[in-house]
């Protein structure tokens, strides 16, 4: 009896352990247009392939695979529609969705995926809201109070970003929280002290979840974020010595102008450059440009250069702008607009904003004004 006993436990234990490495997701679509979904596991840098299933009849599939430890995965249906899932060995998950947003699809049994779902979805709404008040900034050119409310929005995305790692510190999900960016420079947690909420998660999950490629890399990165911690210490030392129009060293811009071609502020050729940020859509900007345009055709030929970038997002306007106000100094275009890295590394605010460059490499004057720069050049550029 006691080995009949042994035997029924032995068959319930390897059925358990067979059982917990084993995934599940099954799932079905509204839309009779998708005909396959793929699965794939979202590495560290890209996604590798695992299956490619053809949806049922009546709108549904199935996906089996094995995994010892809890990963990162996608289903899409196309390249840029697709829904990010966190699933831990035994779990099985449940989807149902429609091909028009996949990353709105219900989910079920998988606490990870529900996560990563709440935290992607968030700051898509927060993309939308913000392209809403770009619109209405182009539209109006009313840019304080509209840049109020930039701000508010960044900074309640940013709350919240850092109360869901807080409240998920030992899920892999806050790592997509640590991670996520407005494009393909501007960070969600973007302040110095941000920082502290790395090293949070880093030793947190590096216990839960020591042999993960993800947390390996958020480890290593740790390094390289401190240096960036110590990096923007000097941008913000830099943008208060210009709110306090002191002389100081100016930092790289590099930016592409109207064919494509990237263009350094370092080799700008002139004794004195004034770098320039300005939008087509801002009147204020347009109305400068029309008094640069008189200094410009004055003192260029005696030393005198403009770098000007556009924080545009729609580079048909900028051109166009450039084009009607016949504007032949060197210009170039930040199509991340209002979200420049280079806006705010140059503390800019309110368009337009100006910094001149004197032969020395020095920054001598913030906004200066008509009768300042005709001052500067008759006395220097002779």
């Amino acid at each position: 009896m006691k080995r009949l006993l042994y035997f029924i436990a032995g068959i319930i234990f390897l059925s358990a352990c067979n059982h917990s490495n084993k995934i599940e997701i099954t799932g079905t679509t509204s839309d009779p247009k998708v005909k396959t979904i793929v699965f794939s596991e979202q590495l560290v840098n890209g996604v590798k392939l695992i299956d490619s299933v053809n949806i049922g009849k009546k709108g549904n599939f199935k996906i089996k695979i094995k995994t010892e430890t809890t990963k990162f995965y996608q289903l899409s249906v196309s390249k840029n529609n697709f829904i990010t899932l966190l699933i831990e060995p035994g779990e099985d998950v449940n989807i149902d969705f429609n091909s028009r947003l996949l990353s709105r699809g219900k989910i079920e049994g998988s606490k990870g995926s529900l996560l990563v779902q709440e935290i992607n979805n968030q700051l898509i709404d927060t993309k939308n809201k913000l392209e809403k008040v770009v619109t209405e900034i182009e539209k109006s050119g009313n840019t304080d109070k509209l840049n109020a409310q930039y701000a508010k929005i960044v900074n309640a995305q940013r709350d919240s970003s850092i109360t869901f790692i807080v409240r998920n510190v030992n899920s892999l999900a806050s790592i997509v929280a640590l991670y996520q960016k407005y494009d393909g420079v501007n960070y969600v947690l973007y302040k110095n002290k941000d920082i502290q909420f790395v090293k949070i998660v880093a030793e947190s999950l590096v216990k839960k979840y020591p042999n993960s490629e993800h947390v390996k890399t958020l480890i290593v990165d740790k390094d390289k974020l401190l240096k960036k911690y110590e990096q923007a210490l000097v941008n913000a030392k830099l943008n208060k010595l210009i709110d306090e129009k002191k002389i100081i060293k100016y930092p790289e811009i590099i930016l592409p102008n109207t064919k494509g071609d990237s263009l350094f502020l370092s080799k700008t050729k002139g004794k004195y450059i004034l770098l320039n940020f300005w939008a087509s859509w801002n009147e204020q900007s347009v109305k400068q440009n029309l008094i640069l345009k008189d200094i410009y055709k004055k003192y260029h030929s005696k030393g005198f250069e403009i770098y000007q970038v556009s924080l545009d997002t729609k580079k048909e306007n900028w051109e166009r702008a450039i084009r009607f106000d016949q504007l032949s100094w060197i210009n170039v275009i930040d199509l991340n607009g209002r979200m420049s890295y280079y806006a705010k590394l140059y503390n800019v605010r309110t368009l337009p904003t100006s910094f001149l460059i004197n032969p020395e490499g020095d920054i001598v004057m913030t906004n200066p004004s008509k009768k300042q720069l005709i001052s500067t050049f008759d006395y220097n550029l002779k």
